[in-house]
This record gives C-alpha cells, structure tokens and sequence, in this order.
C-alpha cells in the first residue's frame, strides 16, 4: 500500500500561527522557540500533515463517543444541567514534560503523601500536633469531616493513605505548585488511562518514539499494595463501591473495575453478617476483604453516623474487627481541607525535618488575626474558600468580581474568619489545546497520582491534565468543561513493556457457575432484556403500522391499520383515544400525530424512553457488559433521536425504525453467540423472553380475539410484525390461514418468535437459577414455567376454524387470558426470590469463615 505524502507547507504547519499568552508560561513554546523536549513531537506531528492530523483527531473524537466515556459533572445553570452527562473530551495534543522535571515532581508528590501519612496518623493517634501546638485544636474539632468514630479503625500498618492525589499548576516562572491535596477517594486515574489508550492509538509511531513512560505499572502497584493491605488472605476478594450510576465518576468506577479485575458494587450490594461484610449475590452471601470505596466518608456507615443517608451499616465495627480492609479508611479525606494548606510547611519541617519539595499555593487562615488583618487589606487579590472541604461540593468559592463583592465578603469573613482561607491567585500555565483546525493556548492543571507502595508512594509518570479557556480558581474552572489531555513524561531511553497479567503461583479451582453475580445486576439484566424485547416489538409494531400509512391505500381499505392502533393504543405507545373508534374521530389523524408520539420522553412507554431506559440499565451494569455489546447500545442510544429542528415526516421515522430493528437485531446475535451461559445470561436471556411472550400474546388478542375487517391483511401483518411472513410462504405459499399462523407463532417451537419456543427457553433458565436444585420437588417458578409450557402444547390448533367468522375462538382467548395471567406471576415470584434487596431472601444463605 503506498502511503500519499502529506502537505508540509507553511500554510498547512499547526504550529507557526501559535501565540503564547503574554507573561504566562507556556508548555509548547518560550516566547521566541520551541522548547527543546517538544522539538521532536512538533516535527512528527509536522511529518502527519495538518489535514491527516484532522483525520486522526476525527477517529479519536469517535471512539470516545464509542466507548460512551462520559462525566456527569456539576453544571453550571439549572439542577438539571448539573446531573447531564457530559461526553469526555480529549484534546489531541498531549503535554510532555521531561523525565529530569517529572522526576522532581514525583519526589515532591511522594513526600507529600508521606507527610499526610503521617498528620492523619497523628490526628486519628496520640495527637501530639495539637498538644504542641503547631497544629491549631480548632482546625481539627471545628472541622465537619472529623468524627469521633473514625478512630479505632485499626488500619494495616496504621495506614491512613492508599491512594492520594495532588492538584499542581505551573507558576509564570515555571514552578509547579500544589493548589490541592486529595486524600479521600482520588479521582481520576481511570480517566488518566482511558486518556492514554485513546491518545496512543492517535499517533502510535510518535508515542514509541518520545519512549513515553507507560501507565501500567502504576496500576500494577495498585493491585500490590491492595494485596499487602489485605495480607491475611492469599486470594481477597476485592471490590470497587461506588455511588452509581449517577455519580461523576461512575464510567472510571466501572472502568477501573473492568481492568483491575474487581467486582463494581454499590452499597445496597454490600450487608454485614456475622462481623464480616458479604456481598449479595444469587449464589449467597460471599465475604468482602477489600473495599476501595468511592462514597465520602461521612456516607458509608449510617448507623454510626448519623445524619448519612447511605452506605453500609455496622461497616465501621467491622473495620476495628480487621475483618475487612477499607481503601483509603473512613476519616482519611480530613487532610484535604484548605486550611490545611497553612500550615504544610511547618508540618514538614516537624514530621519530615526537611522543606516541601512542592511548595503549596500560598494561604491565610482567617482564623489568625494577623493573617485576617493581610487578607482584608488585599482582598481584592485574593481568592476566599471555605476552609473544610468536602468532596463533591464544589461551593464555596468567593472572589472580587464586581463592585459591591469587596465589603460583603469582608462581612462574611469577620463574621466567622475560622471558617474560611485565602490563597494567592495562580496564573497557571497554558498549553496549545487543538479546535477548528487551529491551536490556541489554554490554562492547565495537573493531578498527579500516588499509591502506597511497599517502602514510599509510588507515584503514576504523568496524570490528568486539565484544561479552562479563562483564569478562574481551579475548582471553579473545572466546572465550567471537562475537556482534557493527556501528559507524557519522556524518557531517555527506550521504555521496557509491563503488563498487568500475573503468572500464577499456584493451581486454581475451575468453575464455571457464575452465581457470584451480585442480586442488583441480575435485576438490571433482566429488566434490560425485557425492555430491549419491549423496543423491538414497539418498533416492528411502529414499522409495519408506518409502511401502511406512507402507502397509497387509505386507512379505511386497510383494517391491519385500525387493529394496530388499538394494539398501540393499548401499549401505551399512541393516546389511547386512538383505539376507540368514536374517540379516534374526534382527534388529529394518527399521521400527525405519530412522528411525535414516537419521541415523547414524557410518556414512559415511548418508543424513546424505552430506548433511554436501556441505555440507563447498561450503563447500570457497565462492567458485567463487553465492549461490543456496549458499542452497539450506546450507538442505538445515539442514534435513535428526535430532529433537532423541523418536523420528521413518517418516511423519515420508517428509516430510523429499521436502523433501531438492526442494532437490536446485531445485540440480540451478541447475546447468542458471545455471553457464556451463565447467570450474566439467564437473567438477561430470561427477562427477553418473558418479554416476548407478553407482548405476542397481547399482539394476538388484539389481532385476532375480536378482528374487524379482512382477516387475511391481519394475518400478514402479524406475521410482518413477527419476523415470520418468509418462513410462512415458505410453508404454505400466499394464502394466509388461521391455524397455520397460530401454529407458526403459538406452538412452533422451532420458531424463535413463537410463543412456545419462549416459553421453553424460559424453563431452562428458570431450571438453572441458582439453588433450583436443593429443593424437594419443584419451586414455585418451576411449575408456573411448566404450567405455561403445558398450556400452550396442549393447545390444539387444527381445531381453531373461522371461515364464516372473523373470530378466532373462545380456545384462543382462554390460552392467551391465561398466559397474560401466569408470566406476571413468574416474573414476580422470580423477582422476589432473586432480585429484591430489602426483603429476606432463602438463596442468600450465610456463608461464614
């Protein structure tokens, strides 16, 4: 294949109309030249070509979108804005810094997190920086995050920090400065990661070029000290507790637990029993050993906090137990306070008996009249925050805006100056951020990573870069975009490759159960199968109703149309006036109306809001989904939308309607051919079925119990629906007979649509949940399963005969009344038994160590 060369010239070059911001440092250039460690990245990039560049950064923008990488993050404007989610933007242009100025950082952070080691250590121990008075008694009693039961919590080694990340922003004089500590539960690494999968396959040759330091070794040192925290057990069980789905970070969760290899939980997963917390699952109640937590602390223990609303109770008694190790412990994110910042010097000097390596943004305590009496007087030069931080809420933030600002954030200070901090502004450095084909420089932040590892931290080369077009405090930039990029550390040698994979030490037991999938996923597999059912029939319902109305005849020629609007009507998917003749005369013809009901999120069983609670169910279960299943949902989930401006006429709506039939179609052959037959399936696999049994038996009630018209049409356009009209004329050729469709869709269990062949399969699934076999006899939802199974074998089609009458008998309304009664029972009974989270449950048997 021979490569086209690309276009270097002048016009063509990224970099040659870059211009630094005056008086600001600037990563890429120097005022006058390219700093030296970009030279090479900037010729490489020179060699792509502009117009190739683009190409690439296209490419990269749609495998973000495909990988659904999203931030819900705190919006400015309305409640609403503030939980959207937001798509991860990556800029294409990396900032590099060289191994000689990463290597100073990363001793910076190191000893950082050392000193917060050991302030945490003090604080929740002997005390004795409060006795000495360096650390002032307020700063720590008056604090929100600091409770009496954090302590005693006995950690592994007395360790405080596992995981610690800081906050660092480049002066104008190039000095990099921390802005913030975050010890509580560091975000961001797993965004760090996706970041550098996602930028590598942008410039693959330039990234092995510049021997970019890599990022797996970090996380291997992740799951290392998650062993040695856990030493007691030789194989822990490890999870992830998140806040969910609507959390910010609730895409690393589920992709840090993916590629750890940890179990995603939340707390309704998590109970404790006998001392020890389990984790529910359908096979029972399985114990924790490690929980790298999410929640803030003062979420996670509701019965000895009082005011928490979450969390898991009695987790703190089990923590001074030792029966579970909680990463970081409760209590730890105290340090990450800005009143903190103070006081970091003489901390270090004290614990440390050295100087910060990373100086700290400068700070005032108001608290301290000297301090309150400079912040008064330069108030305009400073940004006032609240001294306690506490992770999540981004308020607090005052600064001198406008007139007016100054004398009333005086008064608020003075009225409780222990309360709050100020800190000196930093003008963060820019770096050239990539956007309509042209680079403009942008102000940055770094947040740096550092886990506990056997003798120091150990810290990830690089980190998160963030990027804001205006000079705002940090925490406030943050909020207004979460556009970021990635950071090479540059090494000058060649990198050596590192992999996460471990050799075993030992044999393993095989298995091939899967009844360690926690009750909560199991309830949102089973409901994501029956709404994708529930999409697929809307959809096929919508098509062949569509495909009539777009066609020459009029709706009163064609009386398939009526009985569909009947069945939609029922459905809930059109206004039910549409299924009664008189109301239907009185409103607007359904054509008009169609397009729109197609789209209305307000009617929960729209075609549309069926569509996003399947989205919502996926995302539920992120990590208990592959990748190619999650593509093709979050592509349905894109896709299928309303015009942002116009009017779609119902041709418009027929070609998205065949798309949405296809993607579904392509999940459905994923779900055959790529989910191993355990309880992932049977759950998944269950609630389709149980779906499309309802609804082909709610189709042909409508259809044919009390037809109106042509029953020939109405068959046709049964089958059409069914995904059967080909394998029908391959039987009987064109003419459309009762009980010959009644055999296809009802008791052929060689068809995949017929009634039958789902309820046999819901039998099997239904004979492979988990404890099935330790009863005596059958369980309840065997013999409901069995029962419906019976009831349609029985059914005797040769005897169905209508060829005086439109009715297809009393036999096929008793079968079809009676299947309608039963699967609303089953899928009770199986909910109750397996799903529900507040009730006892007899599958979840105590397992005790």
């Amino acid at each position: 294949m021979t490569r086209i060369p690309a276009q270097n010239d002048a016009s063509a070059d990224l970099f040659a109309p870059y211009k630094p911001i005056p008086d600001v440092y600037d990563e890429l250039n120097d005022g006058t030249h390219i700093r030296p460690h970009w030279q090479s990245f900037v010729q490489g990039v020179r060699d792509i070509g502009a117009g190739e560049f683009q190409r690439r950064w296209q490419q990269m923008q749609k495998l973000l979108d495909r990988t659904g990488m999203a931030y819900i993050g705190a919006g400015i404007g309305s409640p609403a804005q503030d939980r959207r989610a937001r798509p991860w933007e990556l800029d294409p242009l990396p900032v590099l810094l060289p191994s000689s100025e990463w290597d100073q950082i990363s001793r910076g952070i190191k000893q950082r997190g050392k000193l917060m080691q050991m302030i945490l250590q003090d604080l929740y121990g002997p005390q004795d920086l409060l006795r000495s008075g360096i650390l002032p008694e307020e700063v720590l009693f008056r604090h929100p995050g600091y409770y009496r039961c954090f302590h005693g919590q006995n950690p592994p080694g007395n360790n405080y920090i596992y995981f610690y990340a800081a906050d660092l922003s480049r002066s104008p004089d190039g000095s990099w400065w921390v802005q913030g500590d975050r010890s509580e539960s560091p975000s961001g690494s797993g965004f760090a990661l996706e970041n550098r999968i996602t930028q590598s396959r942008m410039t693959p040759s330039l990234f092995h070029k510049e021997n970019v330091q890599r990022l797996a070794g970090y996380f291997m040192k992740v799951k290392e000290a998650v062993l040695r925290a856990c030493s007691r057990v030789t194989n822990p069980r490890v999870v992830i507790l998140s806040n969910g789905p609507e959390s910010p970070n609730y895409f690393e969760d589920a992709y840090l637990a993916r590629y750890l290899g940890y179990t995603l939980v939340e707390p309704a997963d998590l109970a404790v029993r006998g001392n020890r917390v389990m984790l529910k699952t359908l096979g029972g109640l399985l114990p924790v050993d490690v929980i790298i937590r999410r929640p803030n602390s003062d979420q996670c223990d509701p019965l000895e906090i009082s005011h928490s609303t979450g969390g898991i109770p009695e987790l703190l008694q089990v923590c001074r137990m030792k029966n579970v190790v909680v990463l970081n412990p409760l209590g730890s994110g105290i340090v990450e306070s800005p009143i903190f910042m103070t006081f970091m010097p003489q901390l270090c000097q004290h614990l440390l008996g050295e100087p910060l390596i990373l100086p700290g943004v400068a700070t005032w305590r108001c608290g301290d009249p000297d301090s309150l009496a400079y912040v008064v007087e330069n108030i305009e030069k400073l940004v006032i925050k609240s001294a306690y931080r506490k992770r999540g809420n981004r308020t607090g933030i005052f600064r001198v805006q406008k007139d007016g600002d100054q004398e009333k954030l005086i008064r608020m200070i003075q009225a409780d100056p222990d309360m709050f901090v100020a800190q000196e502004e930093v003008v963060r450095s820019t770096s050239p951020v990539y956007s309509k084909k042209t680079l403009t420089p942008a102000h940055i932040a770094l947040r740096s990573f550092a886990v506990l590892g056997q003798h120091e931290f150990e810290t990830m080369p690089g980190g998160l870069v963030r990027l804001s077009g205006e000079l705002q405090p940090l925490e406030a930039s943050l909020q207004v975009g979460e556009r970021s990029k990635d950071a090479w550390v540059l090494s000058a040698t060649p990198i050596a490759r590192v992999s996460l994979l471990k050799q075993p030490e030992h044999g393993v037991e095989l298995k091939r159960t899967g009844g360690e999938l926690p009750s909560r996923i199991a309830e949102n597999l089973y409901w994501l199968g029956r709404n994708l059912e529930r999409a697929d029939v809307t959809a096929r319902i919508l098509r062949t109703t569509i495909s009539r109305l777009t066609s020459e005849e009029q709706i009163v020629e064609m009386p398939e149309v009526v009985i569909l609007m009947r069945t939609m009507a029922e459905m809930g998917i059109i206004e039910t006036g549409y299924g009664v003749e008189e109301m239907r005369k009185q409103l607007p013809p359904i054509e008009r109306n169609l397009a729109v009901s197609i789209f209305d999120e307000q009617n929960s069983m729209s075609l549309r809001s069926i569509v996003t609670q399947i989205f919502r169910l996926t995302s539920r279960s992120r990590d208990r989904v592959s990748a190619d299943s999650w593509r093709v949902l979050h592509r349905v989930d894109q896709g299928f939308q309303p015009p942002k401006t116009g009017y779609w006429d119902l041709s418009d709506c027929l070609a998205l309607l065949d798309d949405l039939i296809l993607d579904l179609a392509a999940f459905s052959g994923i779900i055959s051919e790529s989910i191993t037959r355990t309880q992932v399936y049977h759950f998944l696999d269950m609630g389709r079925r149980m779906e499309r049994a309802t609804q082909s038996s709610r189709l042909m009630r409508n259809c044919l119990v009390l037809p109106s018209g042509d029953l020939a049409a109405i068959l046709e356009a049964l089958l059409e629906i069914s995904d059967s009209l080909i394998t029908y004329r391959s039987r009987y050729l064109e003419e459309m007979h009762l009980g010959a469709v009644l055999d296809l869709l009802v008791t052929d269990e060689t068809n995949p649509r017929s009634i039958a062949r789902q309820l046999a399969q819901l039998l099997e699934h239904v004979n492979d949940l988990p404890n099935v076999g330790n009863h005596a006899g059958y369980t309840v939802e065997q013999r409901l399963a069995m029962s419906l199974l019976h009831e349609v074998r029985m059914f005797d089609v040769t005897r169905v005969r209508a060829p005086d009458a439109l009715s297809a008998g009393e036999s096929l309304h008793m079968l079809l009344q009676e299947i309608e009664s039963l699967l609303p029972k089953l899928s009770d009974v199986v909910s109750q038994r397996y799903l529900v989270h507040s009730m006892p449950q007899s599958h979840l048997v105590e397992i005790r160590p």
